[in-house]
């Protein structure tokens, strides 16, 4: 009855020379067949490397893992690690463990996760899953508040302000427009549109140091499309675009609460899972006024009885407890 997620989210590209972000870093790495490079945020190139191979290689790929951070470089003549210190290694270990690697979200599509075929078929569904790992994995830093008032950062507040007014037949086409202006094609961040695709107002400029704390703040706004919480007030699904119709938000860390996991199917909330840390009490909202739910305890492994949950009720929760709440109706 456990809500889980088993897809494995580590897009890849196969071209040789595309800039990726390093994921759980704030560098980026330029990866061809027999050299690889690390640069800083500012460009500074600070680690490189050469593979002595004779090529051509048939099976070169660069894969970011966006479970336990780095970027695995695969072929048929070496396999190597560009950990997020920027160092090469000929394993992963060190990194760490996949089990801390939420929240994950999946929006219901499995296909191969190339980045160039990802940028070709532009699904939302597809992307913001990838997007919102990125985001939750880049590490504190300096923040500028100029990044939010010009360019990409500008179009990341309007989204910002369409998820908090609820404005959820504008969201998706925001996205699209941010998506497209606001990363590169393996989703390198970037203040000015470098395809010159006519998104941004601004005339196009070189940033002088890559805008990670653009991706890093995209993380909190996405989130707030699918759980939000004030004080002890959760709100689930409280900006969903109908575009998303179906999916899985899994291991949701609420301060002072406990962890969050939770499933909904044709725009309705279905399961919701929550492993509590603290004991508190909360009030539950799923989007549907004065509707009511089936709410039940985990002892062991059985959920003995059950009783039935007004919408807006406060609900007291024990530290150590995980409860379900399903059968969602109005």
């Amino acid at each position: 009855m456990m809500i889980s997620i088993t897809q494995k989210f580590k897009p890849y590209t196969r071209v040789p020379g595309k800039h990726l972000p390093i994921p759980g870093s704030l560098l980026y790495a330029q990866v061809f067949p027999e050299r690889w490079r690390v640069f800083s945020a500012s460009h500074y190139l600070l680690f490189e490397g050469d593979m002595k191979i004779s090529g051509p290689l048939k099976n070169f790929a660069v894969f970011q893992d966006l479970h336990r951070g780095g970027l695995a470089v695969h072929s048929e003549c070496y396999k190597y690690y560009l950990h997020p210190s920027g160092r090469c290694e000929v394993s992963p270990k060190g990194l760490p463990s996949a089990s801390f690697g939420f929240p994950l979200l999946s929006l219901g599509v499995h296909k191969h996760a190339d980045w160039q075929k990802i940028r070709q078929r532009q699904d939302l569904k597809e992307i913001l899953p990838f997007w919102l790992r990125l985001g939750a994995m880049v590490p504190e830093g300096e923040e500028d508040a100029s990044l939010y008032t010009l360019g990409a950062g500008k179009l990341l507040t309007q989204v910002q302000q369409s998820i908090l007014s609820k404005e959820k037949t504008e969201i998706v086409s925001k996205l699209h427009s941010l998506f497209l202006s606001g990363y590169s094609e393996c989703f390198l961040p970037r203040r000015f549109d470098a395809e010159h695709q006519g998104i941004l107002t601004e005339v196009f400029q070189e940033d002088a140091e890559v805008p990670f704390a653009l991706l890093r703040k995209s993380f909190s706004i996405l989130m707030e499309i699918f759980v939000r919480i004030q004080d002890n007030f959760l709100e689930i699904l409280p900006s969903l675009p109908p575009e998303f119709p179906c999916g899985r938000l899994v291991g949701v860390h609420l301060p002072q609460i406990g962890r969050l996991s939770f499933e909904w199917s044709k725009k309705t909330l279905r399961r919701v899972v929550l492993v509590a840390s603290q004991s508190t009490s909360i009030v539950i909202c799923a989007g549907t006024e004065g509707g009511t739910c089936r709410q039940r305890e985990w002892q062991g492994k059985r959920l003995p009885g059950a009783k039935r949950l007004s919408l807006g009720e406060s609900v007291e929760i024990k530290a150590g407890t995980t409860y379900l709440w399903d059968c969602f109706c109005k």
